[in-house]
């Protein structure tokens, strides 16, 4: 069996408002937060439960409250290694969510790591044909098919996007973004810059690891200051800006960056972000604090293995 998707994991859920609301089931409700407690502490089957006894208070209409505790329901039995079980969620989802790629996008997510491919395939072109300018789609699915071993799937996908008719800033951002991903880097900087002047400040994260690449450290931590300062910062661009430093010999500068992005609650590159925590508290010669950090990420992240030789270094310190 194919290695499973880190991507499935992120369900797209937000959790819904309801409680103010008379119309729903309120012990549906009590019981839905418990079950995704008990998804938080790891305890999957007891939060499959919870949301089967959550399902069963409904009244026999399917409202958004149903549809909420299904998603859930389904992320946990996809993380509990019930993948038919997931599977049978999303495509009841589906029926009842049709308007909404999620359940597709999903779906096919659990195919493509049970090495289902052309069911994968399906079901992420009825995403797509749902909401065909959702770039993030077309970079995920991207992602998925490429961490398991179908890139040139995935690439028709990042190409495909390049091809949405689309001069909006948003889009122009994104296609610069994908065009980065592709290795073309003059396009990429181009669409980029376009979209800075149009005030889509994720843009400037990416334009300033097209400079980091580059070599042209200054001006990619100009960037990244500046995007760091607004309201919409993200873990991802504080790891590239603890690089920038890393590279630069600011190790307290860098250490202060990767910390900072491992407190937001919304995190999207940890793996970036615990490896640079440990590498600048190795420079800073606190390796027993080096040490605990990488041993934290090797629990989380096992098949790293140069992260495990690190240790091993770390170690005899």
């Amino acid at each position: 069996m194919k290695k499973r998707l880190l991507i499935i994991e992120c369900t797209l859920i937000a959790v819904l408002c309801f409680t103010a609301c008379s119309k729903y089931n309120q012990k549906e409700i009590e019981l839905r937060d418990q079950g995704i407690a008990a998804m938080d502490e790891g305890r999957y089957e007891d939060a499959i439960a919870l949301f089967d006894e959550a399902l069963g208070c409904s009244i026999g209409k399917v409202t958004d409250l149903e549809l909420d505790v299904d998603y859930y329901k389904a992320a946990a039995q996809f993380k509990n290694g019930q993948f038919e079980d997931a599977a049978n969620t999303y495509t009841y989802l589906i029926k009842y969510d049709e308007k909404n790629y999620r359940p597709y996008f999903l779906r096919g997510s659990i195919y493509a790591s049970e090495g289902e491919i052309g069911q994968a395939i399906k079901d992420y072109d009825s995403a797509i044909a749902i909401d065909e300018k959702n770039y993030l789609l077309y970079i995920e699915i991207y992602k998925n098919l490429n961490a398991l071993g179908y890139t040139d799937q995935g690439l028709v996908y990042l190409n495909n996007a390049l091809d949405v008719a689309d001069k909006s800033p948003e889009g122009k951002y994104f296609k610069g973004r994908i065009y980065y991903m592709l290795g073309q880097t003059s396009d990429a900087e181009k669409f980029l810059k376009e979209a800075i002047e149009k005030d889509v400040i994720d843009a400037k994260l990416y334009l300033a690891k097209i400079y980091q690449d580059g070599g042209d450290y200054v001006s990619a931590q100009d960037l990244l200051k500046e995007y760091a300062e607004s309201d919409q910062v993200t873990s991802d661009a504080l790891g590239t800006l603890g690089d920038i430093e890393l590279s630069s010999g600011n190790f307290e500068n860098a250490l202060d960056y990767y910390e900072a992005g491992l407190s937001l609650d919304s995190i999207g590159n940890m793996p970036q972000l615990m490896k640079g925590k440990a590498a600048a508290l190795e420079k800073l010669y606190r390796f027993e604090e080096a040490r605990e950090v990488l041993t934290q990420y090797l629990d989380a992240y096992p098949n790293d293995e140069e992260a495990s030789k690190e240790l091993v270094f770390l170690q005899t310190r």
